[in-house]
């Protein structure tokens, strides 16, 4: 009978400890969340400055990609349909070059399509950065 009242202890001290364990990561959550809410709330200097910096690649690469799409754009325009082509190289010093117009047509809706995607990702990261 003792080892009967014992085990029934025990399972109580468990369950007992099991509830406390149950707690703590509810109440550190709590406390986490809390030191979250804060940094955005009143964030120190140096977390700005960070934030600061941040951004401002965010901007360059938004920049760089408008160019990029401005550039594109001109090649478009000027272009006859005669005297196109496009070249890859790679880093050992191959070449591939394509000059059928039709080719590069396609070559060029593909690069502007992709192109236009990679601006509209790039302006709502912009949009949406809180410094």
């Amino acid at each position: 009978m003792s080892n009967t009242k014992t085990s029934t202890s025990k399972a109580e001290e468990k369950k007992a400890t099991e509830k406390v364990a149950e707690q703590k990561p509810t109440a550190n959550a709590q406390k986490m969340s809390t030191t979250k809410v804060d940094e955005i709330l009143n964030p120190s200097a140096s977390h700005r400055i960070k934030r600061m910096e941040n951004f401002k690649l965010l901007a360059e690469r938004h920049q760089f990609l408008t160019k990029k799409k401005d550039e594109l754009d001109k090649f478009i325009i000027s272009s006859d349909g005669t005297k196109e082509r496009i070249v890859l190289k790679n880093a050992e010093g191959y070449e591939f070059e394509v000059s059928n117009s039709q080719v590069v047509e396609k070559v060029v809706a593909v690069m502007q399509s992709e192109l236009d995607l990679f601006i509209d990702r790039s302006e709502q990261e912009v949009l949406s950065y809180n410094i």
